[in-house]
């Protein structure tokens, strides 16, 4: 089966965010919360209100700059990967086997066997198709037909564990 796309850059971020949203970061949002929580119980003086209401919007505006310059960055990296790379802004063509997967057919490059990949992400819009814990393939659903999106969930049922789908 061939698989014919070219992903925009919004397209790359969203898959990019979408990775993170899933991932670990969200971890360490709730512990930096819980951390500034802790905090705010054990240096606050609770019978001045101004103190009170002063630490509580320090930790405010802390984790809204940590979430804002989170997301800066992430954007902000994924545009710079997205123009270097050009299999990220080229048109590819994916050949999907039992084999493996095989980016751009045309020049032959190495097909990357099934037992390479770890585990692989579904939204609405895209299959991500993880290597390794960051790295990671990006096939959009919009560049396939009904019997493409069946012909490739049936290789991933297969040759990648039920339990890796994420």
């Amino acid at each position: 089966m061939n698989i014919t796309y070219q992903l925009t850059l919004n397209e790359y971020q969203e898959a990019v965010n979408h990775h993170y949203k899933t991932g670990k970061r969200p971890i360490f949002v709730s512990l930096f919360i819980g951390l500034a929580t802790f905090m705010i119980l054990v240096g606050t003086d609770f019978s001045s209100t101004r103190d009170v209401m002063t630490k509580m919007f320090m930790v405010f505006f802390t984790i809204s700059f940590y979430i804002l310059f989170t997301r800066m960055i992430t954007a902000y990296q994924a545009k710079k990967i997205y123009n270097k790379n050009p299999i990220l802004s080229n048109e590819v063509i994916v050949h999907i086997s039992g084999k493996g997967i095989q980016l751009d057919k045309k020049s032959h490059s190495k097909t990357l066997a099934w037992n390479l990949f770890i585990k692989w992400k579904k939204n609405e819009k895209y299959y991500i198709l993880y290597t390794s814990s960051y790295q990671f393939n990006i096939i959009p659903i919009r560049a396939m037909n009904e019997l493409q999106i069946k012909e490739l969930e049936d290789f991933l049922e297969k040759y990648l564990t039920k339990n890796a789908k994420v």
